[in-house]
């Protein structure tokens, strides 16, 4: 194999320049001088785009610590305390400590009690509204819920962060400590005896002691691992909900939400308050678990998701269940826009060494924005010396 001599080599090069990776070459170029992370930028126009696509395209994510699973706990607790780091060291503010509601029905009562005691054991704040307790009304009166649900509140450091301005203090903190930031699309990660050859989409090579592959969905849709990790990509729908500044600046400090509703085609439903998108306009976005939810397979399947997907399909619902939940907002338009989640079949992210000279950080479940840069941290740890420093079971990321 011929390799352009022209471009550099690098000890550590990273794929993916979505939150996982960026984060991770943030933390590794803080122990090396030679790191450089491979990854495009979000397309201008996504309809005729014909590369990779991202999760993080978008302006608000939740942020929490309490969670039915002791990993993402962990995890969420070792991301928030670096988010105010980040921000000053960057100067890019990202974090939104506004709280946030959990809202269900009495079939979750058990989940909830392990929630609560774990929840005790850490010490974290939160204020429960047991089924027939409406004082949370008088705190939150924007929100509306049947009356046979129940209320969590966690405040803050709970809240949300805005996963776009996130991806750009990490960048920004990694270049200013060397990192090489290299706008390309990798095809193939070929490991040999003397180090790893990386080729992409372009033709351009590069030579790495070690590569990290931090590609989310697409990490497995290239020639990027040695083997299969199991895992898999899964569409994911949201809505936004436009609203006037003067709403946007009313509801600016209302907590995010998760609400496990009843409903024919909908459900897991997240929410956070208005946000200024890229378009100058305010949202109130809500996602949410849907039954036309698919599971591409291939390359050209995600691709054919992100660019003409009918996210639309269940829009009439999404729309009927956002003004349900803020029935006083006055919404001036909907659209629906088009996400995908990483899937492991442990419910966990990987981050784990798959040969020699190769390592991977991916699978986000659909919780993945908010413990980023905690993920970020394990892999650089991983693969600068094959470390597992945080006090969370290795055993919980290593490939099924």
């Amino acid at each position: 194999m011929n390799m352009k001599t022209a471009n550099p080599e690098f000890e550590i090069i990273v794929i993916g320049k979505g939150l996982m990776g960026s984060a991770a070459a943030r933390y590794l170029s803080q122990q090396s001088k030679s790191v450089a992370i491979i990854g495009p930028d979000e397309p201008a126009n996504p309809e005729t785009y014909s590369g990779v696509f991202a999760s993080h395209y978008d302006e608000g994510r939740l942020t929490r610590l309490i969670s039915r699973d002791p990993v993402w706990s962990a995890l969420a607790r070792m991301a928030i305390r670096e988010y105010q780091a980040l921000e000053t060291a960057s100067g890019i503010p990202f974090y939104y400590p506004v709280g946030m509601l959990v809202v269900d029905t009495d079939r979750m009562t058990s989940h909830m009690k392990a929630d609560l005691n774990w929840a005790r054991e850490m010490g974290v704040e939160f204020n429960y509204y047991p089924v027939g307790d409406t004082r949370w009304q008088s705190q939150f009166p924007s929100y509306r819920f049947p009356p046979d649900y129940w209320v969590l509140h966690e405040p803050a450091p709970a809240g949300m962060i805005n996963p776009r301005a996130m991806l750009r203090a990490q960048l920004a903190v990694a270049g200013r400590q060397g990192t090489t930031i290299i706008q390309e699309i990798v095809r193939d990660v070929v490991p040999r005896a003397d180090g790893v050859i990386i080729t992409t989409l372009t033709g351009e090579q590069y030579r790495t002691e070690k590569v990290l592959v931090a590609a989310g969905a697409f990490s497995h849709l290239f020639n990027l691992l040695p083997r299969p990790l199991g895992i898999y990509a899964e569409t994911e729908t949201i809505i936004l909900g436009e609203v006037d500044e003067h709403t946007a600046k009313k509801y600016a400090d209302t907590p995010t939400l998760i609400y496990f509703v009843e409903d024919p085609e909908i459900d897991d439903i997240y929410l956070t308050p208005p946000l200024r998108y890229p378009d100058g306009r305010y949202y109130i976005k809500m996602g949410a678990n849907t039954k036309s939810d698919q599971f591409p397979n291939t390359l050209e399947e995600v691709q054919a998701w992100f660019r003409e997907g009918d996210s639309d399909v269940h829009k009439g619902a999404l729309e009927r269940a956002l003004q349900a939940i803020l029935p006083e907002v006055r919404f001036r338009s909907f659209h629906t826009k088009r996400c995908i989640l990483c899937r492991t079949p442990s419910g966990h992210p990987i981050v784990d060494q798959v040969s020699e000279r190769v390592y991977v950080v991916t699978g986000g479940n659909g919780e993945g924005a908010k413990s980023s840069d905690a993920l970020g941290r394990l892999a650089a740890g991983m693969v600068l010396a094959g470390r597992w420093a945080e006090q969370i079971p290795q055993d919980a990321f290593r490939i099924s």
